[in-house]
């Protein structure tokens, strides 16, 4: 398999889902098949770079891991910080029966996440918002779309770097 890419399958889409009274999840279910599809069910919840929860299927994130996270090192304080902003808040799963995964605490906390929960497809893993994050962030992505654009072939990775964040 390529860096970054699963299968066929994609996550596009944005939904709106209540958080069930034992914290539980209903994953949409075009996104629970792709997930059953590509990892078998198996899933990775990280805290987000802007206050969201991040849910990788296993095989994407085991990537992530090799391709990233191992091969900084870890005698620099940044490489450190980096790496740890991940395990130290990272949870490993596998959907249940009907589709629900279980959010610990420490993530809802991180994401702010209450009863309400967005969930919107980025492509090859899925975020979990708040609704009053996802507001707000997602009015600051409308704000700089254009200026954004304009500069964004300078942000694209190498080909021999990873593709999937």
């Amino acid at each position: 398999m390529k860096w970054g890419i699963m299968g066929n399958t994609r996550f596009r889409g944005f939904f709106s889902h209540i958080l069930d009274d034992r914290k539980r999840l209903a994953i949409p279910s075009q996104f629970r098949s792709a997930l059953n599809n590509e990892s078998g069910g198996r899933v990775i919840l990280t805290p987000g770079y802007d206050h969201e929860i991040a849910v990788y299927p296993l095989n994407i994130w085991e990537e992530i891991e090799n391709k990233e996270l191992l091969t900084l090192s870890m005698d620099y304080l940044k490489s450190r910080r980096y790496r740890r902003h991940f395990t130290f808040g990272i949870k490993e799963d596998r959907l249940d029966t009907q589709g629900r995964v279980l959010i610990p605490d420490f993530l809802l906390a991180h994401a702010r996440i209450m009863k309400e929960v967005i969930i919107v497809g980025e492509i090859n893993y899925i975020e979990l918002w708040s609704p009053e994050n996802y507001e707000v962030f997602s009015k600051e992505v409308e704000k700089f779309y254009l200026e954004d654009a304009e500069g964004i072939e300078g942000l694209r990775r190498r080909k021999d770097e990873n593709t999937s964040r």
